[in-house]
Parts: structure tokens; sequence; C-alpha cells
């Protein structure tokens, strides 16, 4: 290398070295920022002559629980209420239902007993024979009755004598009565008293037999107006006969097998008994009380 070129490299670095300083120097000389005695803008009054006011570092405490915040839930928006359907018409009330009735134990009805108006003017009594005081024949009397019941059926029936009446079916005996003011009454009646055909009676009327005037009682068929039919099994064909006379009636047992009831006491076969008021007759499920008028 030769002496020329170490020279220019020196002269060269020198340059640069000379260059660097001026610009240091330049750099220190010049200051950054121009200072100026009107307020600065961003912090309200101060000048760049006064010393900017450092606040105090804050005390720090010991944190605090903040209770947690319920999430929030919105509301809900309720929706718009429909508008009310019309309401149905109300349908007429329906008429009460009669409760059902218990069916007997036997479809047999109820007897019927009749009641009978003459018609005829007021009558002197008859005695017991049926007599006036002054002999003539009293005439027919006047039937006082129960109303009939219209659910028991009835048939027309005549009797041997043509006197035409009505035949009673009941639940345990059947008899006839005759029609209106046709027969007299004779004093004495019987009262049902017991089973279906209970509170009803069965009144006497003159109709003279072989054996004068009586009334039977048993399982078979008997004569019109003379005769009433009981269909219990436990009584007898020819059971009993009540008979009038002198103004009494007597009561007389026809059965030897099946018993006749008087007043709680069995009566023997063919005795007769005379009947007071309110005696007490039994023949097999049939009750009767007795009575004088």
């Amino acid at each position: 290398m030769t002496t020329e070129f170490i020279t220019f490299l020196a002269a060269i670095g020198a340059g640069v070295v000379l260059v660097a300083l001026v610009a240091f120097w330049w750099i220190n000389r010049t200051p950054s920022v121009e200072r100026a005695d009107t307020p600065l803008p961003l912090f309200g009054g101060l000048t760049a002559d006064q010393p900017t006011a450092i606040p105090p570092a804050p005390r720090t405490t010991a944190p605090t629980a903040v209770p947690t915040a319920a999430p929030f839930r919105p509301e809900p928006v309720p929706s718009p209420m429909p508008a009310p359907a019309p309401a149905p018409a109300r349908p007429a009330p329906l008429p009460p239902v009669a409760p059902a009735l218990r069916p007997e134990a036997s479809p047999r009805p109820r007897p019927v007993i009749r009641e009978f108006v003459s018609g005829l003017p007021p009558q002197p009594a008859p005695d017991a024979d049926g007599w006036c005081l002054d002999g003539v024949p009293a005439p027919a009397a006047v039937a006082l009755a129960p109303t009939p019941s219209p659910a028991a059926p009835a048939s027309a029936v005549m009797n041997e004598a043509g006197v035409p009446g009505t035949m009673v079916e009941g639940h345990a005996l059947r008899y006839s009565v005759p029609a209106d003011g046709t027969l007299q009454f004779l004093p004495g009646r019987l009262e049902i008293g017991s089973g279906l055909d209970a509170n009803r009676e069965i009144r006497f009327v003159r109709v003279d037999g072989p054996n004068g005037i009586e009334v039977t009682f048993g399982r078979s068929e008997g004569p019109l107006y003379r005769h009433i039919q009981l269909r219990d099994k436990t009584v007898s064909r020819a059971h009993a006969r009540m008979h009038f006379a002198q103004g009494i009636w007597h009561l007389q047992n026809l059965s030897q097998t099946n018993p006749v009831v008087h007043n709680g006491v069995e009566m023997p076969a063919t005795i007769e008994r005379p009947l007071a008021d309110g005696d007490r007759i039994e023949m097999g499920e049939v009750m009767f009380t007795f009575r004088e008028r």
C-alpha cells in the first residue's frame, strides 16, 4: 500500500469525525422544546416555567368483597290476550227424573175397593135381620169404602141372581164387590193389616146362601159376593167361614191341616166363636182386623 493511499484514507476518516462532532454539538446546543410563558392547553393554566404537581399515590387498602349481582334476566313480554270466544248457549234444564222404585216381590197389583152411592133418600136403620120397625124390608144401604186405586185391574162379573159387580185382584187375595146400589151392606168389616194388601178393607153385603148369610175363605174359588179367595199355599181350599146371625158375626175353622188363628190362639175345627170389635184373624200370610162398624 502506497503512502498516498494511506494519507487519503486518513483524510477521509478525519473528515467523518469532524462532521460527527459538529452534528453532536449542534444537537446539544438547540433546545428540543421552545419555552413560552403562555399556559399549555393540555394542563389548564400550568406554564412551562412552573413545575408540574405530581398527585400523591393513592393509599392502597385491602380489597373489599363486592356482592355479585344476580344475572340479568329480561322480563317476559306478555303476549296480547286473544279476544274471548262467545259463550255457548246454555241448554235448557232437563226435567227431574223420578227415582226408580224397587219392584215388589210379586207382580200382582193392590186391590181395589169401590165406593158405592145409591142416591136413595135416608131410610130408617134396619134391625139385625134387615127389617125396619114398621115391618117393611130395609132398602139397599149405601156402601162406604176407600177410594179405588187406578192401578188394580178389575173385571165385570154377575152372580147367579143377576147382580152385576166387579172382581178385585189383590196380591194375596181375590174377592168381588157388587155394583152401586144393588145390594144391602151388613154391619161389620174386615181391615187387611199385613202384606201388600194392607190398609184395605172388605165390606159384607146381604146375599142369602144355602146356609144363610155367610162369607167363606179358602184357596179355591167361591160364589160371588160371598167368598174371599186367599192365594197363600198355607191356606186350605176351604179354610174358614164367617156366619151372620142375630146381628153378630161368628168365625169358624173349616180346615183340619192349616190353622185359623183368632187373637193369637189357634181355633179347633168346627168350633164357632163370636167376633168383637178389634179381634185379629190370621189365615196364612194375611191378617185381618174385625170392626163392628
